[in-house]
Parts: structure tokens; sequence; C-alpha cells
């Protein structure tokens, strides 16, 4: 799309692109028929960009080998690995088809809702580690979020083809409804007394993390059957949100593994 900048110039937006190996590979393993143009680098040897490009050229998808210089303009970066595509990143999911998902997980539902993160790169950590620990779906606030682009596609490795983000209008009264269906509704946040294994992670749950200034906002933190906090070193006051979002999830993770473990009683 075309636009005017404030001196009367035409100036071409930036169209979105996924970069990196890891994110293309899922992309074109995932979502094939959705990508606009492909751009590599000349690969050398059997490298992995090379196999990329053979698996590409399997599938019959249309690319261009051009010079690096093009692709460093294309993404704004030179961290893209040798290969840009253009194509949508993720298109959000309804919140209509939100409730299907949390039916269809019954006792093993997990959301999570980011709050207030604002770098992509933590957003996209976060995804990654959503989607190793079982996350059916992320809930994004419509301000004080990072934008769903290329950067936090980059940061996720691909992640954020395996897992569904939905940026509700409402938030909080999204949320409302999910409790109102059987969810509890769990946060994370520097400072609090409890430690994650205090408190039963196992059943339909929402996790809420406390992002990198705001904490975790007052109409969701109100919402918080729990808060937890992460005990840590007194040389170290808070820790970054993706390495909390790991923390959380793997004990989230664990508690239900554990859950699952356990006899039902005994038979009769």
């Amino acid at each position: 799309m075309r636009t005017n900048d404030s001196a009367g110039h035409r100036r071409v937006e930036p169209e979105p692109v996924i970069f990196g190996i890891h994110p293309v590979e899922e992309l074109v393993r995932t979502r094939p028929h959705q990508i606009e143009r492909m751009y590599f680098e000349q690969p050398t040897g059997n490298s992995p960009l090379f196999q990329l490009l053979k698996e590409c050229r399997r599938q019959r998808l249309v690319y261009q080998v051009v010079p690096r210089q093009k692709l460093d303009y294309l993404c704004g970066t030179a961290k893209h690995q040798g290969v840009v595509v253009v194509c949508p990143v993720k298109a959000f999911l309804p919140v209509e088809q939100l409730r299907g998902i949390v039916e269809k997980a019954g006792s093993h539902g997990l959301l999570l809702i980011p709050s207030s993160i604002e770098d992509p790169r933590n957003l996209g950590a976060v995804v990654r580690s959503a989607a190793a620990f079982g996350v059916q779906a992320i809930l994004l606030e419509q301000k004080h979020s990072a934008p769903l682009g290329s950067l936090v596609s980059k940061s996720a490795a691909g992640a954020l083809e395996h897992i569904e983000v939905c940026r509700p209008h409402n938030l909080a009264q999204v949320v409302t409804d999910l409790k109102k269906s059987g969810m509890r509704v769990v946060g994370a946040e520097a400072g609090e007394k409890a430690k994650p294994r205090e408190i039963d992670l196992t059943g339909p749950l929402v996790m809420v993390l406390g992002g990198e200034h705001r904490g975790i906002p007052p109409y969701l933190r109100n919402l918080c059957d729990a808060v937890a906090g992460i005990p840590m070193c007194d040389a170290v006051q808070s820790l970054n949100v993706s390495v909390a979002a790991g923390i959380m999830l793997y004990e989230c993770f664990m508690q239900r593994e554990v859950a699952a473990a356990q006899p039902c009683g005994p038979l009769t």
C-alpha cells in the first residue's frame, strides 16, 4: 500500500513478511497457500537454507534468488538467515471460535494472557514457550501489546504456526465469560509471596503474565483467583517476562503430568 508522507513524497508501506529459516520452514509446511512471494539469498553447500530451497522447489512454490541487500531491505534487519517471505504473519482467531477450542481441550484447557508485553522479541519467546507447554491459545490486549509482526514470528522460531492467537476487543469480558464456563484464572507477577508450586495449576486454566513495566493491569488482576510469584535470590529483583513465562508454564505442565499419573482410586 502506498501513502504520502508529511513532505508529500510517495513512500511504500512495509509489507507483512516472515523471515528466518525455522519460521519459514513451518510456514512452508503448514500454510504454503498463503505465501505471496519468496526471496532467497544464494545458498551454499548442503546448508539448511539449501534444503529449504529444495523443499520450495518440490512444492513448486514461486521464489526468487536475490542479493542479500534486498533481503535486508525487505525485513529491515540483517538477521534474516537468507530467506524472506511476503505473507500474512498470523491471522487472529475470531473470539467466537475461542469457546470451541476450550471445550475441545476439556480439563487440559490452557489459555495464556501475556499482558503489557510491548517488546516483540519477548512476545515471540513467550509464544515459543506457550507452544512447547501445551497452551491452546494466546489472548492479547488491544493496547500495550507488541504487534504480531515478523519480529514476533522470528523470535518464536516457528512456534507461531502451532498456536492460536486472539485479540478480543473486550478482554475483561472474555475472561469473565471463561470464568463462568469453569476456567480458573491464575496470575504471575513479581513480588508475590505464593510460589507457583503452592497454587493448583491443573484443570481448565487461564494464566495471566505481568508485563515488562506495568505488571498485570488492575482490570485483569481483579479477575485472578490466585497470583503467584517466582522466588529468586536477593541479587535479582525480577525476571524477563519470557523467562517467567517458561517457568510458570513448565510448573503447570509438570503439575498436570503428575495429576494424570495419579491412580483414580480403588476399583469397585
